[in-house]
């Protein structure tokens, strides 16, 4: 059975993402839980610590879910990790219906100009997911699998851009292509011919 502090991360972490931070309340949280405003703050001292709880799990859960299995799966090659990383971002917006976005593209458009440490926090996990893509996109033109004509670093935040802006398309036009045909597109970009 999950506990009153599960209930309310678990609320709070998919209201976050449907609605935004700063547009879900301590109330609406309380709302769809059930838990006592004394009993949440029993757990948190605020909103603001949930929040930066929520992001700290999402981020592990994204590193779990997302990295591990493609980007970093030193069985498979560079290509393929790619590949399949693609695969499952794509199949991860198709199945919510290109709604929501990306919660760290989200919560970063909506909080880095206010809160300092939500944007010091993206920063850092933008930073390492960008050097995670970096360090697989590295190994394929070792391979020669990619080209080595521009570089990893250049060709990784790239690839971290293009993801970003296409999800907010995806989830503006309320369609798939943008994703899946930008991420189709960037793999011949960067294809070794």
């Amino acid at each position: 059975m999950n506990t009153s502090k599960e209930k309310v991360i678990d609320s709070a972490q998919k209201l976050f993402h449907l609605n935004g931070f700063q547009n879900t309340s301590i109330d609406d949280i309380l709302e769809s839980t059930g838990v006592t405003k004394s009993n949440l703050y029993y757990h948190f001292k605020s909103k603001e610590e949930l929040g930066l709880l929520i992001l700290e799990k999402r981020i592990r859960e994204y590193e779990n879910k997302f990295f591990s299995d493609t980007l970093e799966n030193n069985s498979i090659s560079p290509e393929k990790r790619l590949k399949r990383y693609y695969k499952r971002v794509i199949n991860y917006h198709d199945n919510l219906n290109c709604k929501n976005g990306c919660p760290f593209g989200n919560l970063a458009l909506e909080m880095s100009d206010t809160n300092e440490k939500f944007r010091s926090r993206l920063s850092d996990f933008f930073n390492h997911w960008q050097k995670t893509i970096e360090k697989c996109i590295k190994e394929g033109i070792k391979l020669k699998e990619f080209r080595s004509d521009i570089s990893p670093k250049i060709i990784s935040q790239l690839i971290l851009s293009h993801l970003e802006g296409a999800i907010l398309m995806t989830k503006t036009h309320r369609s798939i292509t943008p994703l899946s045909s930008g991420c189709k597109t960037i793999m011949k970009l960067i294809k070794q011919n």
